[in-house]
């Protein structure tokens, strides 16, 4: 299963992850984490506080050894997109 590019950036002296993927950012917020929004033109970035346990989720979804509930997953990919379009 290959994935489309993914950007990511930790910024440095921050306590914030960021990243654009959409698709990681529902996985995030179906594991718990609470997360805002940055949108640059066509562009939304994620943005959530780091911690260790983020980042082994992270970890788990890009090696794809993560898992959650695939209703939960959706959802959060549905009120996310809701979330950017609505907010224009």
């Amino acid at each position: 299963m290959s994935k489309n590019r993914i950007d990511l950036e930790i910024q440095p002296n921050s306590n914030n992850y960021l990243t654009s993927d959409l698709y990681l950012a529902a996985y995030l917020k179906t594991k718990g984490h609470k997360f805002t929004v940055e949108k640059l033109k066509s562009k939304s970035n994620f943005q959530f506080e780091e911690s260790p346990e983020l980042l082994s989720n992270v970890d788990e979804y890009l090696t794809e050894k993560g898992s959650c509930e695939p209703l939960a997953f959706t959802n959060s990919i549905k009120n996310i997109k809701n979330l950017l379009w609505n907010n224009r």
